[in-house]
């Protein structure tokens, strides 16, 4: 039985219930979830320090770029009705992506202001979609600190990340590639090494890694960014960019002996699993 994840980051204020069908409607209109990285409150002054010169997110519409402020999801209700009833109809999860999706934002070895971040984006998320229980963490550009991950194990997160960032837990399975993991008895750890669909590359090139990735794991997550169809942020998706995906969602849903299942279904799925055995 092979698993398939579709994982897709940076929901925010930004994001249009139209951007996200575009990309999304196939799968949704197959009864297949979509687990959804939703920021809280994001911040419009962002910039990527991995990248050269230090450019704005490209998350982040460019009329808004360097704006010293956020933008709470809250203020975007069209897209809050929107994923609510998508949630409470078992097509999305919604998960923590941070709290502003600042680029150090979780690096942090400070708990209390880890803490404090996470209560703020629980908070704001709660209120934002009461039909979605919030169970998973993504940390924002997949940084996170073994300070930021004890909180996540204490206060019960599901966690889906990069290998780089376990190695300083050796208690956490030390997963790599595509996998899960039990975390402890009620924790699921979700590694995810590679964005399988990356504006960065040749849309074939991004269909020929999913196809593979998707041949040689019995577990698959394909992480996306919804607003790399649009880059740089188009009135309408990239033709190609957006045909080689429907090209892979296609053959996925036609899969047999496959499912696509969210980070909890999963999780709850092991817990069930493990105490029966």
């Amino acid at each position: 039985m092979r698993t398939i994840l579709f994982r897709d980051d940076d929901t925010s204020f930004f994001t249009s219930p139209q951007r996200l069908q575009a990309v999304y409607a196939p799968l949704w209109a197959a009864g297949a979830p979509v687990c959804l990285a939703v920021i809280p409150a994001v911040a419009a002054d962002t910039r990527v320090y991995w990248t050269a010169g230090n450019p704005h997110d490209p998350a982040i519409p460019p009329a808004y770029r360097g704006q010293q402020r956020r933008y709470p999801i809250l203020d975007n209700p069209e897209l809050c009705v929107f994923l609510n009833e998508l949630a409470a109809a078992g097509l999305v999860e919604i998960c923590l992506h941070g709290w502003a999706h600042s680029f150090f934002e979780f690096i942090s070895q400070d708990r209390a202001y880890i803490a404090e971040m996470l209560d703020r984006g629980m908070a704001l998320l709660e209120r934002a979609f009461p039909a979605a229980p919030i169970r998973t963490f993504i940390p924002p550009y997949d940084r996170i600190s073994p300070t930021a991950l004890r909180e996540l194990l204490r206060r019960g997160f599901h966690i889906s990340t990069m290998s780089h960032n376990l190695a300083p837990l050796p208690e956490l399975p030390q997963l790599a590639g595509f996998a899960a993991g039990a975390m402890n008895r009620r924790q699921q750890l979700f590694v995810c090494d590679d964005y399988l669909f990356s504006y960065q590359r040749d849309p074939a090139e991004s269909l020929r890694r999913a196809r593979m990735a998707l041949a040689e794991n019995a577990l698959t997550i394909v992480s996306s960014h919804y607003w790399m169809f649009f880059h740089p942020w188009r009135e309408q998706p990239n033709p190609r960019a957006i045909a080689a995906w429907n090209a892979f969602v296609g053959e996925a849903l036609a899969l047999p002996d496959s499912r696509i299942t969210s980070f909890s279904a999963y999780a709850a799925q092991s817990h069930r699993s493990a105490s029966q055995g």
